[in-house]
């Protein structure tokens, strides 16, 4: 093919008029680095008049056109292919026409493709980040259910008797069999948080937590007597006593 040339003025009016189109191929990275679409791009553009004409043109309207389209396949997942190309060239038919790097790009177009490998491996990876979600959910659900057993149910025997009646009753329609509930009832309001008992039991806790070792055996030492005082053998032996601070007691 001969190159062109200019032999008048009216012929390069015509030139500087004349469209041109250029059709490429393309790979666009999805938001999924491992996945990407194929594209095909498909652009009308024009020198514009009165501009000096540049030898990179036919690759400067290419390069324009698929920055556009990288920028928003780059948001999308291939598994919205039809969407991602519709997004593409509603953004492009925004710009048109569009004066660019010396050139006016009149009309573009960008199909895209994900073949069916991709495709089955998007859904696949799509699949194990869902499970992997639930599986996070399920870890917090389980936590969250822990938390609450150690800080409400099992804080005293009573609330987790009256908790288990009432998880098998729902289960069941019906208490278990061998379950009182008006026993269940009392034990509760025994273990109430203002029952005396709780509340000298939470104060000997605290009292305790702050002896020594020694104190320790000497507050049991001193229990151990009371008991005995008390008619209570049974309880004094269940102490867990040294026995050398046994040996040590007086007679009675």
């Amino acid at each position: 093919m001969k190159p062109l040339k200019r032999r008048d003025s009216s012929h390069a009016a015509e030139f500087a008029q004349a469209s041109w189109v250029r059709e490429f191929r393309d790979a666009l990275d999805s938001e999924e680095p491992a996945f990407a679409f194929t594209a095909t791009f498909r652009i009308e553009w024009r020198r514009v008049e009165d501009k000096p004409g540049r030898t990179t043109s036919y690759e400067d309207a290419g390069r324009a056109v698929r920055r556009v389209a990288e920028s928003v396949a780059s948001q999308r997942s291939v598994l919205r292919c039809d969407a991602t190309e519709q997004d593409i060239n509603h953004e492009l038919r925004r710009r048109l026409p569009w004066p660019t790097e010396g050139i006016e790009i009149r009309s573009a177009h960008v199909s895209l493709h994900v073949d069916e490998h991709t495709r089955s491996s998007a859904e696949r990876a799509a699949q194990l980040g869902r499970e992997a979600t639930l599986e996070v959910l399920a870890r917090h659900q389980t936590a969250a259910r822990i938390r609450f057993m150690e800080e409400e149910i099992l804080r005293n025997p009573a609330t987790a008797r009256l908790y288990l009646m009432l998880e098998q009753t729902s289960r069941h329609g019906e208490l278990p069999p061998g379950v009182d509930a008006d026993q269940i009832v009392r034990e509760v309001q025994q273990w109430r948080p203002d029952a005396t008992w709780v509340v000298v039991a939470q104060l000997l806790h605290t009292f305790v937590s702050n002896l020594t070792s020694q104190d320790h055996q000497d507050l049991l030492r001193t229990l151990r007597a009371l008991f005995l005082e008390y008619d209570g053998k049974e309880l004094a032996e269940r102490l867990p006593l040294d026995q050398g601070l046994l040996e040590q007691d007086p007679p009675r």
